[in-house]
């Protein structure tokens, strides 16, 4: 008897089309021929260690420095992997969840257990690196920085947001004469 194992490590990443929570499309092929690397979570709703891996923002973190709104070279994917799981559960009021998914998150949220098994996810979280080449690898729950220089030493060194200003707030107002604004870069 031979059971199923998780993807190899190196393995070309199997391709999938899914439309994600807010009705986008993504596309792992199309990104990668974009030359984007993707990191891609799959986790269920249910799970400690998800929701505690979930809660480090580390891939809020990549994906607001590395994804569209930053420089735009990585996408940040997280896909609910569990088919049992609803909707409501993602919101956080569900019977089967750990809370409000959705709620702070600025990535993608996929809601598709095909994903999980075409990876062969044999536990949760489990998250990966594709590289544009196509080429998979387990990376863990990692920070962001890990996750960066997993990245840089796999699929090609990140730009960067260093060159990708972007201004957060141009508008404040102030109620005393004697405020002083700070702004931190």
């Amino acid at each position: 008897f031979q059971g199923n194992a998780q993807i190899a490590p190196g393995s070309v990443a199997p391709d999938f089309t899914v439309t994600d929570i807010n009705g986008n499309v993504h596309s792992l092929s199309a990104y990668l021929a974009a030359g984007k690397t993707v990191i891609m979570d799959i986790s269920a709703t249910w799970c400690g260690p998800c929701w505690n891996y979930h809660n480090t923002h580390a891939l809020d973190e990549l994906y607001d420095s590395y994804g569209p709104n930053g420089s735009d070279e990585v996408v940040v994917l997280f896909v609910e992997g569990d088919a049992a799981t609803t909707l409501a559960d993602l919101y956080g009021t569900g019977t089967n969840t750990r809370g409000n998914w959705v709620e702070n998150s600025s990535y993608p949220i996929i809601d598709n257990a095909q994903i999980s098994s075409l990876y062969q996810i044999q536990y949760f979280p489990t998250v990966f690196r594709i590289c544009p080449d196509g080429l998979v690898s387990e990376v863990g729950a990692s920070t962001a920085g890990s996750l960066r220089t997993s990245i840089n030493n796999a699929c090609g060194t990140l730009e960067g947001v260093q060159n990708f200003a972007q201004a957060v707030e141009n508008e404040n107002g102030f109620c005393s004469t004697t405020a002083r604004p700070i702004a931190k870069v």
